[in-house]
């Protein structure tokens, strides 16, 4: 705890808020890379906020290019939004590269930040020189009792509008204090709940209606996955149909849950890396970087 009684984190990158054109002010973390290296936008999940998808991923990656992350609208510090949807959310992440002077980057998005990325890629395809998904899927549903279940979303998020505000916030306390968070530190409950429970139910029914399937494998660059096997929220049959549906992509499994990707981060980093370098962001090396500091020693190297 700190003295003023919020619960500790990890060590993060710094940030800042930025104003976003006829959209409002959002949070950013930023790291620069090396010099001449690509930058990676990281799009993250479902209920959760951009530190605690990623914040074990924030010093290695700024190894290989400069990271840019924030928060989904209405989620944590993101954007506030009267009804949430994936196409605005898109729209959020070419707004902060504009506003941040970034002309072309890589997405990396996990699990709901793996369908907004995909959404990004086909808006702007000459913007996104690689894409690289993480525990996602092409369709959210799935089958049987799991489409029954996520079928119930848009009901849920409707009749969640008719309850007052202060109904909502304390129902979604008591689903993270009590279903989500029984395993999870205070300072990841604390992130969860910086979220605004409508727009995280409306999200839900986002998930529910997306499908990439039709026109994913149009996409003109580079993509890679990252597929958590064993995973119980986007089961592996759901990965592979992204890998099928896409046909030229670049694959890297590990064993692992949902929450691997934190709980797990050396499995979950040893496919990302993988997954990196087929998209063009390479390990770093001193040598690379001694060289494009001396004219002499890189003109030697042709």
């Amino acid at each position: 705890m700190s003295s003023s009684g919020a619960p500790v984190g990890p060590s993060l990158p710094p940030g800042e808020f930025i104003d976003l054109a006829e959209r409002g002010r959002v949070f950013v973390r930023r790291t620069e890379g090396p010099p001449g290296s690509p930058t990676v936008v990281l799009l993250h999940g479902w209920t959760v906020t951009a530190d605690l998808n990623w914040y074990p991923a924030f010093e290695p990656l700024s190894q290989r290019g400069s990271v840019v992350a924030f928060d989904h609208r209405g989620h944590g510090l993101g954007l506030p939004t009267k009804r949430f949807q994936f196409s605005d959310c898109a729209d959020d992440v070419l707004a902060v590269a504009d506003a941040l002077g970034i002309d072309k980057f890589v997405c990396v998005g996990y699990s709901m930040g793996g369908a907004i990325a995909q959404l990004v890629a086909r808006a702007a395809p000459d913007r996104i020189s690689g894409l690289v998904l993480g525990a996602t899927a092409t369709s959210f549903r799935g089958r049987g009792w799991r489409a029954i279940r996520f079928a119930l979303l848009p009901v849920v998020a409707a009749a969640s509008r008719l309850a007052p505000v202060k109904l909502r916030y304390w129902g979604w306390e008591q689903t993270v204090f009590n279903v989500i968070g029984t395993n999870i530190g205070r300072w990841a409950q604390a992130e969860i709940l910086k979220g605004d429970p409508q727009a995280l139910l409306d999200a839900g029914t986002e998930l529910f209606n997306f499908d990439s399937a039709p026109w994913i494998a149009e996409l003109p660059m580079p993509i890679a996955q990252v597929r958590t096997l064993g995973d119980e929220v986007v089961p592996d049959d759901l990965q592979q149909g992204l890998t099928e549906a896409v046909g030229d992509i670049s694959t890297f499994s590990y064993r692992g849950g949902h929450a691997s990707v934190v709980t797990d981060f050396d499995s979950f980093w040893g496919c990302l890396s993988k997954a990196l370098d087929s998209v063009g962001v390479p390990a770093w090396t001193p040598s690379e970087s001694s060289s494009l500091s001396d004219p002499s020693r890189s003109e030697a190297s042709r």
